[in-house]
């Protein structure tokens, strides 16, 4: 489109491209609208020299460019430079030509610019935020060395920054200088700034600027000491503009970053309120970072849910300083779990911290104390003598005991309590396992129990046997390796006459021998793989009632009790087209107490099962459940039969008990079966005073299925 006018100019219209010329010494001859907007010029300076536009640090480089332009007339040639303008920061790019004559020869420099001073500051941003990152990550600064950190980046990348300051959130609710230039810190670590104050300036949740009059509001609300402390070595009177920002953490200010200018109330702009925003979700990011990490050390060496230390902590006090006069004790108190039924985790977990607080003001301030799930330990320094832990137990007790009882009359504070000493042959690291070991031997609640060598001994045998209980175990539910049923008979004792047999587990391993019911089943209930061999042993036993056409005894435990037992039951006996009269289950007393497992009971007899009570006359309330559990039969123990001796005598003590015994089972319309028959004159007896069910090595031993056979005297079965 044509312009009217004689001295239009396109260059005067150009949008954000600046151009300039000058003459070969450097004055101006030309400058458009755009570079005069730049430099902040109301008119060209025409014949002013260009130079003194040009930053100092920069001269020499600008000049250098301007030397290759005038000797390579035709050729552009490119540079960067700032200028001293008011704006602390600016940069630009422009492209040096010469300008020459109808000779070509150079007469001038036409120079043809933009603005980079944003692009630039942003380049310069990044630098600072990648060097603060990787810095606060490399170094795990604590949160005073990020902020200082923090601070040092701001004023690298917010020209107009003077001076600065940070603050942080303490534990107090309140922030406090902890990192500063151009002040003296030791006078700001005077004040503290509250949130809730009037116009405090740590209320704010975004970057903003406070002017002077801003800041002489806040300081008349103040008290005169921290005023005073503010207007002097803060400065605030002399700051015309506070750029200022909170780093925020998990929704909340945990800290600001405060940058001043003395001169000018415009000295920040929008870029720089950005760029301190950046810093701030930096340094969040890195104060998060901490925070995670103090959690992730506290919950390394604490409880949660009471704070107390936790074992680690003290297996790493062991290991750092492994002291021969020490002592660890362990303490477990039943009561504190029946609080914990009745009235839940709350009231729980105060009670243990009521308890270690209690605990804490009877310890030295050398020894250490620790909570374990259900467990207290306690470290003790410089002990090495039993009646030295019986004195600090004694007072410990005595100190609880009465500390509680405002509280919980109904918590009785009489702990398991187990001590290991430091001695040889016990490394730090085992002598936590070592206390533990004593705990679990000290029966009943309030006893003291200490480790020795020989419970070391017994563990580590313990231990041996767990690990071939699980190899043998984890062919289930295929035949267990070693494992078989063995079958004791049951008589009916004037006939001799096969009644049932009992199925008893045996278990033979290549190394260790035939190991002995006692020592591996409790191992085998505790480790919880129980229900997977008691279903082998009921498949076995099923099948093997049914090969016979007698009926067998199984063993329940406890935890086979559960909804699913009666169908499964079911399963095996249809298989094997058992009827349920041929399949006996025997549960001890333990057993039939627990109130979990009664319903199942129930099920079972409902449905046809015989139920025994094994080992009658070994607990003390079985009388009670005998009436709500339909039982066929009660077992006395062997027990009595040891007690009666191998010659009775008719009226001994024994005999009277025994007969009392057949009494009640008559009356309450139960067979009354004998164990333990080992001499004649026992069987003698029995038969005199009446018993009709016995078994023991008398009239049977446990045997493998072909051997057991022998007592069928010619009985046919069926097979599965």
């Amino acid at each position: 489109m044509k312009q009217d006018g004689p001295n239009f100019n396109p260059l005067e219209f150009t949008q954000g491209l600046m151009v300039a010329c000058t003459d070969l010494e450097g004055r101006y001859t030309y400058a458009n609208r755009a570079y005069l907007a730049y430099t902040g010029l109301k008119a060209p300076l025409l014949g002013a020299s260009a130079l003194e536009h040009v930053a100092k640090e920069d001269l020499p480089r600008v000049m250098d460019t301007v030397k290759q332009a005038l000797e390579n007339p035709g050729q552009a040639f490119w540079v960067e430079f700032g200028k001293p303008l008011r704006r602390a920061w600016n940069r630009s790019r422009w492209e040096f030509i010469a300008v020459c004559d109808e000779a070509g020869k150079p007469v001038g420099l036409q120079c043809v610019g933009y603005d980079i001073s944003d692009a630039y500051r942003q380049g310069r941003f990044q630098e600072a935020s990648l060097q603060l990152l990787s810095s606060g990550l490399k170094e795990e600064l604590r949160p005073k060395e990020v902020l200082q950190r923090a601070l040092d980046a701001a004023l690298a990348v917010v020209p107009a920054a003077q001076a600065g300051s940070a603050t942080l959130l303490y534990p107090d609710g309140c922030f406090h200088f902890v990192a500063v230039r151009g002040y003296d810190l030791a006078a700001l670590e005077q004040v503290s700034l509250h949130p809730g104050e009037p116009l405090s300036l740590s209320q704010h949740i975004q970057a903003r600027v406070f002017t002077q009059a801003d800041l002489a509001a806040f300081n008349a609300r103040l008290d005169p000491e921290r005023r005073s402390l503010l207007e002097g070595p803060g400065r605030s009177k002399e700051i015309q503009a506070m750029l200022a920002t909170p780093v925020v953490v998990r929704g909340q200010p945990r800290a600001y970053l405060y940058l001043d200018h003395f001169r000018r109330a415009d000295a920040f702009d929008k870029l720089d309120l950005r760029h301190l925003e950046g810093l701030a979700h930096h340094v969040a990011w890195l104060l998060y970072g901490e925070e995670l990490q103090e959690e992730l050390r506290f919950s390394r060496y604490h409880h949660l849910q009471t704070g107390l230390a936790n074992l680690r902590s003290l297996q790493e006090e062991l290991l750092r300083s492994p002291l021969a006069r020490r002592a660890l004790v362990t303490l477990r108190c039943r009561s504190l779990e029946r609080l914990r039924w009745l009235e839940g985790e709350t009231a729980y977990f105060t009670a243990v911290r009521k308890i270690a607080r209690a605990i804490q003001a009877d310890l030295r301030l050398s020894d250490r104390l620790a909570w374990e799930e259900g467990t207290f330990w306690m470290l003790l320094e410089g002990v090495t003598e039993v009646e030295e832990v019986y004195r600090v137990l004694g007072r410990l007790q005595a100190g609880v005991k009465t500390k509680l009882a405002a509280h919980w009359p109904e918590l009785d504070f009489n702990p398991r309590i187990g001590v290991a000493l430091a001695q040889p042959g016990v490394s730090p690291l085992e002598l936590p396992r070592a206390a533990e070991l004593a705990l679990e031997q000290s029966l009943p609640p309030g006893r003291v129990h200490f480790f020795d060598l020989d419970l070391a001994r017994q563990t580590r045998e313990t231990d041996a046997l767990r690990r071939a209980l699980a190899q043998a175990l984890r062919r289930l539910p295929n035949p267990p390796e070693g494992f078989t049923l063995h079958y004791q008979p049951i008589f009916r004792l004037a006939e001799r006459r096969l009644h049932h047999f009992e199925a008893l587990l045996r278990w033979i391993h290549p190394e260790l021998g035939q190991v002995s019911p006692g020592r591996f089943l409790p191992l085998v209930e505790e480790e919880g793989w129980m229900p997977e061999l008691g279903e082998w042993i009921l498949g076995e036993a099923v099948r093997q009632a049914a090969r016979w056409g007698v009926a067998v005894a199984v063993n329940l435990a406890g935890g086979q009790l559960e909804p699913g037992l009666p169908d499964r039951v079911a399963a095996h006996l249809a298989r094997c087209r058992l009827p349920p009269g041929r399949l006996i289950f025997e549960v001890t007393e333990g057993v039939a107490l627990e109130e979990t497992g009664l319903h199942v009971l129930q099920i079972l007899a409902e449905r046809g099962h015989p139920l025994h009570l094994d080992d009658f006359g070994s607990g003390m309330s079985s009388l009670e459940r005998i009436t709500q559990l339909p039982f066929a039969a009660i077992k006395l123990g062997q027990g009595f039969m040891a007690g009666l001796g191998s010659r009775p005598k008719a009226h001994s003590p024994e005999a009277r008990l025994l007969h009392a015994l057949q009494g009640l089972g008559e009356g309450l319309g139960l067979e009354v079966i004998v164990e333990g028959i080992e001499s004649q004159a026992q069987l003698d007896f029995l038969i005199a005073e009446g018993f009709a069910l016995g078994q023991g090595y008398l009239l049977g031993r446990p045997a493998a299925p072909a051997q057991a056979e022998l007592f069928l005297e010619g009985r046919k079965g069926r097979s599965c």
